[in-house]
This record gives C-alpha cells, sequence and structure tokens, in this order.
C-alpha cells in the first residue's frame, strides 16, 4: 500500500492510493486531500485483513441506518415499504439519537415491550419485530453492524411466539348475536353497506379481496361458489391475495348468493359487485363511516368459527380462508377445543351405567364394572 502526491497538467496536488493484497494491486484511487487517501487506505486494509469495512463513528445513529434503510427499500413491495415506515416511525426519539454501535437486544426488547403494554396486538408487535430484524440486518449486510444482532439475540417474548399471537379467545370473535344486532341496526341507516358486512361474515373473505371481487366471479354449476383470485387494497395495486398461490373457490349460502344476484344486477361480467353510490369502486373510507362496535376483520374470524362449529373439516375451512391448516388449527384453537369438549360429554353420557339413564357401558366407577 502506498500514497504518492502527484500532480495534474494544470500543477494541482493530488494523492494517489494504490493497495495491494500480496503483489497483486487491488485498488486504486485518487484524492484531493491527502488525509482523504490516508482514511481509504486504512478502510481498505482493514477490509483485506478482516473482510469487514470499519466500524462506523461513534457519531453514526440509529436514525441514519434508518434513513438509509428506507432509501433502499423504496422500490419494494409499496404495502411491505408503508408497513416499515410505520413500524420504524414508532421509535423512540432517545433510541433513534443513539449511536448504533451502542445499541444492543435490551434496548430491542424494551421497545417491543412498551408497544405490547400501550395495547397493540401481538400480531402488530411481531410485525414490528420482522422491520428491525431486516433493518439490523441490512446494517450487518452494509458493514455498519459490528455488535451482535440486538433482535437476532434478544431474549425472547413470549407473547409474539408464533402460536401466541395467532390464537384467538372468545372475546376476539364476535357472537352470532353481535353480527345480527351489528348488521340489521346498520341495514336502516345504509343498506348497502350492510350487505357488505354480511357477505364478509358469509363468505370470510377478506376486506381487499371483497373490493376486488367481479360480477363473474360467481359459479353456480355444480354448485354455488366464489371464484377468489385478486385483492385490491385501498391506495395499493391490484395483487395475488395474500397467502394463497392462485383462484380459490368459497361455497356460498343461499343468503350470501342473494345478497351477490341484487348487487349484481344490471352490471356487466368484469364490473365491481360492490360499489359506492357513486357507483366506483368502494374504499375503505366509506366502511369507517359505519363501525359495527367490533373489527371489521372480525366477520372474517366469525365465519371461519361458523364453519367449524358446523363441524366443517379444518382443511376445508383452511381451503376456503386462503391459509394453511395449520394455521386454522393454530388460530381457532379455542373453536376446536369447543367441539372437542362437547364430543367428550356426549361420550361420557352414552358410557353412563342405565341407573342414571346411559347406555350400556355400565358405570366406570361402579364396584360391578368391568373396569372395577
Amino acid at each position: 500500500m502506498s500514497i504518492e502526491a502527484r500532480k495534474t497538467k494544470t500543477g494541482k496536488t493530488y494523492y494517489y492510493v494504490r493497495v495491494k493484497s500480496g503483489r497483486q494491486l487491488v485498488a486504486t484511487r485518487a484524492f484531493d486531500t491527502k488525509r482523504e487517501a490516508e482514511t481509504w487506505e486504512r478502510t481498505q486494509k482493514h477490509l483485506l485483513e478482516t473482510g469487514r469495512p470499519l466500524p462506523p463513528k461513534r457519531s453514526f445513529t440509529l436514525n441514519e441506518l434508518v434513513t438509509m434503510f428506507l432509501v433502499s427499500r423504496e422500490r419494494g413491495n409499496p404495502h411491505t415499504v408503508d408497513t416499515d415506515r410505520n413500524n420504524l416511525a414508532a421509535l423512540p426519539k432517545s433510541l433513534l439519537l443513539r449511536p448504533l454501535a451502542s445499541i444492543h437486544a435490551g434496548h430491542i426488547r424494551e421497545h417491543l415491550l412498551a408497544e405490547l403494554r400501550n395495547g397493540k396486538m401481538p400480531s402488530t408487535v411481531a410485525r414490528s419485530k420482522t422491520t428491525l430484524s431486516a433493518l439490523f440486518t441490512y446494517a450487518f449486510d452494509q458493514g455498519l453492524l459490528h455488535q451482535p444482532h440486538p433482535v437476532q439475540t434478544m431474549p425472547k417474548i413470549p407473547e409474539l411466539s408464533t402460536v401466541a399471537q395467532r390464537a384467538l379467545t372468545v372475546k376476539d370473535i364476535p357472537t352470532p348475536v353481535e353480527v345480527a344486532s351489528s348488521i340489521a341496526a346498520l341495514r336502516e341507516r345504509r343498506p348497502d353497506i350492510a350487505d357488505v358486512f354480511e357477505f364478509m361474515a358469509l363468505s370470510g373473505v377478506r376486506w381487499g379481496e371483497l373490493r376486488a371481487i367481479r360480477v363473474h366471479w360467481l359459479s353456480e354449476v355444480p354448485i354455488p361458489q366464489l371464484a377468489i383470485d385478486r385483492s385490491h387494497s385501498d391506495r395499493y395495486e391490484e395483487k395475488r391475495p395474500k397467502s394463497w398461490r392462485g383462484t380459490r373457490a368459497v361455497p356460498l349460502s343461499p343468503r350470501a348468493v342473494a345478497i351477490f344476484r341484487q348487487h349484481a344486477a344490471g352490471k356487466s361480467p368484469d364490473d365491481y359487485l360492490f360499489t359506492n353510490q357513486d357507483g366506483g369502486q368502494l374504499s375503505v373510507g366509506v366502511v369507517r363511516k359505519f363501525p359495527l362496535g367490533f373489527r371489521r376483520h372480525a366477520l372474517r374470524h366469525f365465519a371461519a368459527s361458523s364453519w367449524l362449529r358446523l363441524g366443517t373439516p379444518v382443511h376445508e375451512v383452511a381451503e376456503y380462508l386462503g391459509d394453511e391448516a395449520r394455521t386454522v388449527l393454530a388460530v381457532y384453537a379455542h373453536v376446536l377445543g369447543e367441539g372437542q369438549r362437547r364430543d367428550h360429554v356426549q361420550r361420557l353420557s352414552s358410557a353412563e351405567s342405565p341407573a342414571v339413564g346411559g347406555g350400556p357401558l355400565g358405570d366406570p366407577w361402579s364396584e360391578n364394572s368391568a373396569h372395577g
């Protein structure tokens, strides 16, 4: 390695740096000042010896890393970019101003725990964790991270485990009475929006999928079913549905078919099924004006739990939702548990002795029982 002072044809001095690996010349560069030349030479030497760039200066902050990261993601999936931007905007200023080299797993864990304490859903906080993991992985790839990965080395937060964040409880799913009363009250104000919510409760479609439904998506032979192959979230381009590889068919009840036919009347096959009062594509801003008393997405959970309680096999429910069977098992574990407990009670009842009105197996606790 060497730094050589040279002059241009006009007499201006510059500094020419040559970097060698053994006898092999691997890099050259010219600088206007000797200080810049020495800094670059030192960086290249460190890179050759360790395979890693020099650590950033202590003044390099987390906020600067966030800015670099978001710029690098600008051409990615718009929905993902927006989610990452929102997640990083939630970082406290005190953390953003810290030198990157001083941030460790404890800082990240405390931030995620604070989000849980502030009432954010575990699934939302888990997505924030994913963003932060991508942020520090980017820092590592850019040679900026010279301490253990703060997210990968962070002690686990039980609430963010895959099963914990997916599992629903009884309070997360509205009851049939709650759904019926909410839709009935809404029907007095906006019958068209009431139909939208009722159709979601009957079909289990996501909001983006409902916006994308065209008139020709309904087929009635051999059975009435909805063919879903597109989703159109507000402000984003239309795309394939989430977590699904192709078109999926959702069988429809007579009531769902009736709603479909009512909104399809007078429309062309390629027209949107559900539209606003001006005939344009429905937007989330319109339906938000008519709260149900529970989350709109809960209608999808209501549909799935209703199908499971009717005895529909898990793999079929997963197919209708566009999810994996293991996801359905995790999310609706308590619903499946209800059915298992009912079946167990029926088996117990059938096994009771005739003395208490039971079946032929006798009382398993009786002295005269074959099990005694």
